[in-house]
């Protein structure tokens, strides 16, 4: 989670794509299971992790990709193997979510842990492949932050395109980054670097609320003609945003907020050959 400072807007990830539209009929309905123990993280993030377990298991059930086996892994190795996924399969819809929990303890001598079970029904579509020659690389200045440091991002296409940063949280929060009311999608000439925030502004990091430590991904989507479709959704809505302010004062409603179903049903709409994306994946910690 991040903030702006100057103008600050609050945004956030685990994002599903793909390059046409794709219906919940043509999409593949699977059954999965995923746990998480709760093991110097606390029982929220815990159920989170377990979700996203479940959610990768359903990826690789359509997919050629193997996501490694984890047991008690720790939150960034999680978020790098979930992001590993997303090139492959989308998850379009989920249902029949059920929560269970049980007690583990490894040694008589040890403290029993909670571990936590998630086990849903996801619609899962294969990804296809696009063009091969349109490329975008995204850079960030670090990949673990502690709160209140600067984030910075950097974006390079191999073709002339429109750039949109789209940010997902820990808590599975989906916010427009960029374009914003300020900024709309920047056209990045081939081979050229476009630096984010502008000039003048910060991109404070923090974790959720009530977490020691998460990890995220800012998703860098490059498209061949403006895509402004995500600030149409029928979700889409401003807020203003913690510690949000103008010089002269005067609050503005900036921060565009999306359901993840609307986000991946606009996302869906690219022709495949038409997009490019690029995930950064980064840890921010409580000081």
């Amino acid at each position: 989670m991040n903030y702006f400072k100057n103008f600050t807007l609050l945004f956030s990830v685990s994002l599903c794509l793909c390059g046409k539209l794709v219906f919940a009929s043509n999409c593949q309905w699977i059954e999965t299971t995923g746990e998480a123990a709760v093991e110097n993280i606390t029982p929220e993030e815990a159920r989170q992790l377990a979700l996203k377990r479940a959610r990768i298991k359903a990826i690789e059930g359509i997919s050629d990709v193997n996501v490694k086996a984890i047991t008690l892994v720790q939150n960034l190795s999680l978020a790098a193997d979930f992001i590993q996924t997303l090139s492959s399969g989308y998850v379009l819809g989920e249902k029949d979510m059920e929560w269970s929990s049980k007690t583990y303890q490894e040694r008589k001598d040890s403290p029993p842990l909670t571990i936590y079970t998630a086990k849903l029904k996801s619609c899962v579509a294969p990804n296809r492949p696009g063009d091969p020659y349109f490329k975008i690389k995204g850079e960030l200045n670090r990949s673990f932050f502690m709160a209140g440091e600067d984030a910075k991002i950097k974006a390079t296409c191999t073709k002339d395109c429109y750039l949109t940063i789209i940010n997902l949280t820990a808590d599975d929060n989906a916010r427009i980054l960029l374009p914003n009311e300020y900024e709309p999608s920047p056209l990045i000439k081939a081979g050229k670097t476009y630096n984010f925030p502008a000039e003048g502004l910060g991109l404070e990091m923090y974790p959720v609320g009530g977490h020691k430590k998460d990890s995220e991904v800012f998703i860098l989507i490059a498209t061949k003609e403006r895509f402004d479709l995500l600030l149409k959704t029928p979700s889409s809505q401003s807020s203003v945003a913690q510690g949000f302010s103008l010089d002269n004062g005067t609050d503005k409603r900036l921060e565009k907020n999306i359901l993840p179903k609307d986000l991946y049903k606009a996302l869906l709409s690219i022709p495949e050959d038409s997009r490019a994306e690029e995930f950064l994946v980064y840890e921010v910690a409580a000081k």
